[in-house]
């Protein structure tokens, strides 16, 4: 077990070995449907003619195991949203069903037509005959079942009165001469268990074979073998359990001949009709023909459809790759024809996009550097206003002869021309740690605890209900959790004062300490798509929401809804380190009523 886990394959080896693991599963289910339903009742069928058998079964047993396997794979495909080759199934089994289910109608018309043939030309019927061998068996062995018959009726009177006295026994078959030599056998058995026998024959003794016509004193069957064969009866005492086996050996010479005319007698009372045999070994002829021509066509089919299968499956897989933003994919395949031109025209759509992308990505940093710069422009021009005017009202006092007020003037200025500074080194502060943002370090981990770290931060704090849906069978994601807990501490910032700002709005009643604000709702899940898994983060708001038209502002730096308190550079900071794990940050409306900010982390594909 361990050197199947130590070996590492590929997804289409996966499915080969998966394959292969279901047709020894079919063998093996075979070989115990033939062994248990068909060859229970039958001990001397030849090793060739069983594996003859458990092939007729592998092979539809097989089948139907692929297509069973097949719907589970769509099935799973769908519930797990990876992308699988699908399409070298569907191939196999259209390959299949193609060139085998035309031929059986094929094989069984031709095999009843060759049947006919013979069945005209031969006519064959054995039956008359074996009846009369059979007849001259039972005769030659009649004089030979009166002698032991009668010998058994002398003994009956001894074994009745019980195994208390077994030497009565002994003398008694010696008297009958039934000790004498080979010809004759005795048995005794106490207990189901044979105490003693002149001859080792009770191990081939079928006591079920033992049965009584209505004139028959004893119960009696005759063995044979290919090198004996004996006239046994059973002679019971009181007890059930103890008895004695009287035998006779029988056909003396000729014990061969005897027993192919019996098994020959058997074999042929196994099938109903005579005239099936020997058209039916014809249908076997044809039939090893057809499962040859089966597996053949198995094989051939697999490898047409993984030759097709192959670039189609490796293009699937890497416009995924494409979709997560690797726009340096190529496909090193050299197909011909309409999948050449195919192929070649998505790696000039990759190098087509990647330039692009770069060009898009150039014109962006352009215009974000310009809208950061006017921003800043704005923002450094409000504190740059007082300042002006406390240093204009200065200088006016020191040109002023008259000194009153001078000293207050000149304090007052200064204060507001320090207030102001600060303002600015507090913008020039936050543009810095924005443009300084670090790389994340990602880290494969629970998303659960972060969220729940970042909720403990608010729950007692504020007047808000907080409703927490976290599964507790999500996957492990990679994240920084530095970064992470502050863009979920943001986001439940953001919440709890939108929920604040509206109801200072829409209410001018005191805020009592009991009452509750509004609803905030964090939720995790495993959410499947067809070509991708990924764990969404979702936080909901009762706020007063976001109209339209800003959405598309929301994201920018230096953006904000909040007046004069706020930055606009939180939910900036949130989308690039979203962007740095490469997730997916959408601002949905929330059923609560107000926003609903859902966070898409990728799931690694194993």
């Amino acid at each position: 077990m361990k050197f199947f886990k130590e070996i590492k394959l590929s997804g289409e080896g996966k499915y080969y070995l998966r394959d292969l693991y279901i047709f020894l599963l079919s063998i093996f289910i075979s070989i115990l449907l033939a062994e248990t339903i068909i060859f229970s009742d039958s001990s001397s069928i030849e090793l060739v003619d069983k594996i003859f058998v458990y092939i007729y079964i592998i092979f539809p047993l097989f089948s139907l195991a692929l297509i069973i396997s097949y719907i589970y794979r769509n099935i799973r495909i769908r519930q797990t949203g990876k992308l699988r080759s699908v399409i070298r199934y569907r191939l196999t089994l259209a390959f299949v069903f193609v060139s085998i289910l035309p031929s059986i109608p094929i094989m069984l018309f031709s095999s009843n037509v060759v049947g006919r043939l013979v069945e005209s030309f031969y006519r064959i019927d054995i039956s008359e005959a074996l009846k009369s061998a059979i007849a001259d068996v039972r005769q030659a062995e009649e004089e030979d079942k009166k002698n032991l018959i009668a010998k058994a009726k002398l003994l009956q009177k001894t074994v009745t009165k019980g195994f208390a006295q077994p030497d009565a026994i002994y003398s008694k078959t010696s008297e009958l001469g039934l000790l004498q030599g080979e010809r004759y056998y005795v048995g005794i058995v106490k207990g189901n268990k044979v105490i003693a026998e002149t001859l080792p024959l009770y191990s081939l003794i079928l006591r079920q074979n033992f049965s009584k016509k209505n004139d028959e004193p004893f119960e009696n069957y005759t063995l044979y073998q290919k090198d004996k064969a004996f006239f046994v009866l059973k002679v019971n005492s009181k007890e059930a359990d103890n008895f004695v086996i009287l035998g006779k050996r029988v056909h003396i010479g000729n014990e061969k001949n005897t027993f192919n005319v019996i098994y020959t007698e058997n074999s042929y009372n196994s099938v109903d009709l005579w005239k099936e045999k020997v058209p039916f070994a014809l249908r076997f002829s044809l039939g090893v023909f057809f499962i040859m021509m089966f597996g053949i066509s198995i094989i051939v089919s697999f490898l047409l459809a993984r030759q097709i299968s192959r670039p189609i499956v490796q293009l699937a897989s890497a416009t995924q790759r494409v979709s997560r933003g690797e726009l340096d994919v190529q496909l090193d395949l050299n197909e011909e024809g309409e999948m050449g031109i195919l192929i070649e025209s998505f790696n000039q759509l990759t190098r087509d996009l990647k330039a692009k992308n770069e060009e898009l990505l150039h014109t962006q940093r352009i215009a974000a550097w310009k809208e950061v710069a006017q921003r800043m422009a704005h923002e450094i021009k409000n504190p740059l206003t007082p300042i002006q005017l406390s240093a204009e009202r200065i200088r006016k006092r020191l040109d002023n002869p008259n000194r009153e007020k001078f000293d207050e003037v000149v304090k007052n200025g200064t204060e507001t021309i320090i207030g102001q500074v600060r303002v600015l080194e507090h913008l020039v502060k936050e543009f810095s740690e924005f443009a300084r943002m670090p790389n994340p370090i990602l880290i494969n981990q629970q998303l659960n605890p972060i969220v729940e770290e970042s909720v403990k931060l608010f729950i007692d704090s504020v007047n808000i209900n907080f409703i927490l849906k976290l599964s507790k069978t999500l996957p492990e994601v990679f994240i920084d959790k530095r970064l992470f807990v502050g863009v979920v501490n943001n986001l439940i910032k953001n919440a709890v004062e939108a929920i604040q700002n509206q109801r200072k709005e829409n209410s001018e009643s005191v805020e009592t300490q009991e009452e509750i604000l509004g609803t905030i709702r964090i939720t995790t899940r495993l959410e499947k798509k067809l070509l991708r898994k990924s764990v969404v983060l979702t936080v909901e708001d009762s706020g007063p929401g976001i109209s339209p038209d800003l959405k598309e502002k929301i994201f920018q730096p230096y953006y904000s809804t909040k007046g004069g308190h706020g930055t606009g550079i939180g939910l900036a900071i949130v989308e690039k380190t979203v962007y740095d794990h490469h997730a997916h940050l959408s601002l949905e409306e929330s059923n609560l009523g107000g926003c609903s900010f859902k966070i898409e982390l990728p799931l690694e594909e194993k």
